[in-house]
């Protein structure tokens, strides 16, 4: 398949745009990271000649450099170039080759499979390569190292906790924020990589396992405990204190109209009149709201709540305005909070404050998740 010179161009002038000056890390665990899900089409392809396989890890091929396929599902059958199998397999002939899938360059190698008349691309990737392209999107790689080297120790943890357990599945990871996010070689620099390498193996355990590693960017003020605000006992995921004072997430405000929020929420209570916060956690997160309209009254989950609205954090107050009198319904409801995401374990923007006040990687990791040991995995 011949692709027009416009798009050729375009892929080769993001391949020069990483400078790849690549470095290959001993092999230990390859994961299976779903980067394009629910695609009607997908374009793979490789920075070097690539030898395609099926899911027999039969050679269907050769790839020329910089010629992707064009696939298509078949029902649950992957179709390219007059083809159909269940899975197709892209893999660079040079240690050094990238591959393509959907929209991005990613280190290791491309698997497709279909499911539903609907494309999946899966990059297959050593974990440590992987790690290259999560840091700097999960953290400024301009931080301080420690702070990298922090983020790198708890995203390798997190990886392999789930790596251990998705055998079953058709993927061990995702690449957005409901996993950790992942943009591949092109998120790379010089400074990402110098935190995975010097942190090369380690992870975060807990009584000899790997934990689960959650982290968040900021809690504004002090982490949650997951036995009181999800009933888990994972006692290394306790509340802190943070030092997120000095990030953009110490305040926030976000206002809706009191419409707005009932049609978000799926309420039908007619036109609301209060809404107030019912239960928190000690860490100050709110648990349950009781909103109440003109037709009844429900008691809602903060958790739902800020799934639905886009809330940074559920640790907030509730500010609602009534409309002019002699109305006594609300018009407008305003949440104003502190942090920035769940408030499990690792603060980013506490951990940028804690390295640059001079605290080590190690130090920084033992506060957020306490009773932990950093331990070599080679596997």
């Amino acid at each position: 398949m011949r692709l027009p010179d416009n798009l050729l161009r375009y892929l080769w002038y993001g391949l020069c745009l990483l400078g790849m000056t690549i470095s290959i890390p001993a092999h230990a665990v390859e994961l299976r990271v779903a980067v394009a899900q629910e695609a009607l089409q997908l374009l793979v392809g490789s920075s070097t000649t690539a030898t395609v396989f099926d899911e027999y890890n039969q050679p269907l091929g050769q790839l020329e450099p910089l010629q992707p396929l064009e696939m298509t599902a078949a029902n649950d059958q992957v179709q390219a170039a007059g083809i159909r199998v269940r899975y197709l397999r892209v893999v660079p002939q040079q240690s050094d080759g990238l591959v393509f899938i959907g929209e991005r360059w990613f280190r290791g190698s491309a698997q497709v499979y279909a499911r539903g008349g609907q494309l999946s691309g899966i990059n297959l990737i050593d974990i440590e390569e992987y790690l290259y392209g999560v840091i700097g999107a999960e953290m400024p790689s301009s931080w301080p190292i420690e702070a990298l080297k922090s983020q790198a120790i708890a995203a390798r943890t997190y990886a392999l906790y789930h790596w251990q357990r998705r055998t079953d599945a058709p993927f061990d990871l995702g690449s957005d924020t409901g996993w950790q996010v992942y943009r591949g070689a092109q998120q790379e620099n010089d400074r990402v990589r110098t935190a995975v390498d010097a942190t090369t193996a380690q992870v975060l355990t807990f009584n000899g396992s790997v934990i689960n590693a959650l982290y968040h960017a900021a809690s504004g003020g002090r982490t949650e405990d997951i036995k009181l605000a999800f009933k888990e006992n994972l006692p290394y995921l306790s509340t802190v204190k943070d030092y997120d004072q000095d990030g953009p997430y110490a305040r926030w405000q976000q206002s809706f109209l009191a419409g707005d929020l009932s049609k978000a929420l799926g309420l039908d209570l007619g036109q609301l009149s209060e809404v107030r916060s019912l239960e928190r956690t000690p860490s100050g997160r709110v648990q349950t709201l009781l909103i109440v309209g003109t037709r009844g009254s429900q008691v809602v989950k903060a958790t739902d709540l800020r799934l639905r609205l886009g809330l940074k954090s559920t640790s907030f107050e509730v500010l609602a305005s009534p409309k002019p009198r002699p109305s006594s319904v609300l018009s407008t409801i305003s949440f104003v909070g502190r942090g920035f995401g769940h408030g499990l374990g690792l603060s980013q923007w506490g951990a940028k404050a804690l390295a640059a006040s001079g605290w080590n990687c190690l130090q920084i990791l033992s506060h957020y998740y306490q009773g932990t040991i950093i331990r070599s995995q080679r596997l």
